[in-house]
């Protein structure tokens, strides 16, 4: 098959360039989920230099899917303790409780004042909901708040998109999975994320 129903080779080539940047830090990561973007492949992570005058800032490198991120939640389960049974178990689980797709309304009763409250206090407004716990904040960006947020920032039509979503997956490629630790890279950071 060639390239014209596959996005993985032009992912590459898109990581591949985008490795090739002014200021690049280190390397052009492609994470497993990996197809075409717009500049850079959506998977793709780098870092630039901010230090660097000709390192590139391009929020829109990766087209609209700004903020996608990836969330790791660790559990006590061991491989041992998930056998088949329970990994199907576990599969139905996620599908149930885990809304998903296009159109698909969030499982959380939001209005636009509780948006407003969630874009400038973040985490502490889910804290506030019973949907996380205060220890919560240590394992998020910025402690789950930006100093800086200012929802009057947000459009009012964005706003209106986003209430129904809250508490969704979202769609497209967006997706929950469980996964085995089968090797530290870096221990320092296993440590850090208690693994």
């Amino acid at each position: 098959a060639g390239e014209g129903g596959n996005s993985f080779i032009p992912a590459l080539r898109q990581a591949a360039n985008v490795a090739a940047l002014p200021g690049i830090v280190g390397a052009s990561l492609a994470m497993p989920d990996v197809h075409s973007g717009y500049g850079f492949c959506i998977g793709n992570v780098a870092a630039f230099d901010m230090n660097d005058p000709n390192a590139v800032i391009s929020p829109g490198g990766v087209g609209f899917d700004i903020n996608c991120g990836v969330r790791l939640i660790r559990t006590n389960l061991t491989e041992k303790d998930v056998d088949f049974e329970t990994r199907e178990k576990l599969a139905d689980a996620l599908a149930n409780h885990i809304p998903v797709g296009v159109g698909v309304d969030g499982v959380i009763p939001c209005t636009e004042e509780d948006l407003d409250d969630i874009l400038m206090n973040g985490v502490d407004w889910a804290i506030r909901q019973g949907y996380a716990w205060e220890e919560d904040k240590e394992h998020c960006e910025e402690n789950g708040r930006m100093d800086t947020a200012d929802s009057n920032c947000v459009s009012k039509k964005a706003k209106r998109r986003g209430l129904k979503q809250l508490g969704t997956l979202g769609g497209g490629n967006h997706y929950a999975e469980i996964q085995v630790v089968e090797e530290i890279y870096h221990p320092q950071a296993a440590e850090t994320m208690g693994i």
